[in-house]
């Protein structure tokens, strides 16, 4: 009987320590899950949910063109900043509300170009840019937009979507980089006045 008893005992602790360590490798896999591995080591940054932060960047895209209207607008002309923006566009437009940019979107010269680019921003932070093929001729979000949308979350390119036919011709592949750059210039050039 004390031998019988002995078994059950050990039989116990085995599965106890069975059933510790198995949660412990379950715990450990969902740590593995919820962290992003970088070059440096492992991070531990939880994933996001990429198709929900677009649908919420979507709708707050949606929010600001709908009210356009009830933002303050600034124009700001090129003609004395740096040559590179002044080759390019001939004014930028700054939409704000309650002192915060929701929106900057620049203009090329007329008859040259139809091509605008816009930056849409939520508390500050740069969440969509947009690359609109024929901007200047269809402002606004109409169904005759046709370009390229940058979702940003944290100043990093969550996704890309490409209407056009254009391929990325960029070294690194794509134009987001470059937007993330042009965004922050943008906000430095915002006129106080």
């Amino acid at each position: 009987m004390k031998t019988r008893l002995m078994i059950l005992g050990i039989v116990f602790i085995f599965f106890s320590c069975g059933s510790n360590n198995q949660n412990a490798k379950n715990e450990q896999k969902a740590k593995e899950d919820s962290t992003v591995k970088s070059e440096n080591g492992i991070v531990n940054t939880p994933k996001i949910n990429t198709d929900s932060l677009v649908k919420a960047i979507d709708i707050e895209r949606e929010k600001t063109e709908n009210n356009l209207k009830s933002f303050q607008k600034k124009s700001l002309p090129t003609k004395d900043l740096r040559a590179q923006i002044k080759q390019k566009w001939s004014k930028i437009e700054y939409f704000t509300e309650n002192g915060q940019i929701v929106r900057i979107i620049t203009f090329p010269y007329e008859k040259i170009v139809n091509r605008t680019e816009e930056f849409y921003f939520q508390k500050g932070k740069l969440i969509l840019a947009f690359i609109n093929d024929e901007g200047a001729k269809y402002p606004g979000k109409e169904d005759k937009r046709i370009g390229k949308t940058y979702y940003i979350h944290e100043d990093t390119v969550i996704k890309e979507v490409n209407q056009t036919k254009e391929k990325e011709t960029t070294i690194r592949g794509s134009d987001s980089e470059r937007l993330l750059q042009e965004a922050n210039e943008y906000i430095e050039l915002f006129p106080k006045k």
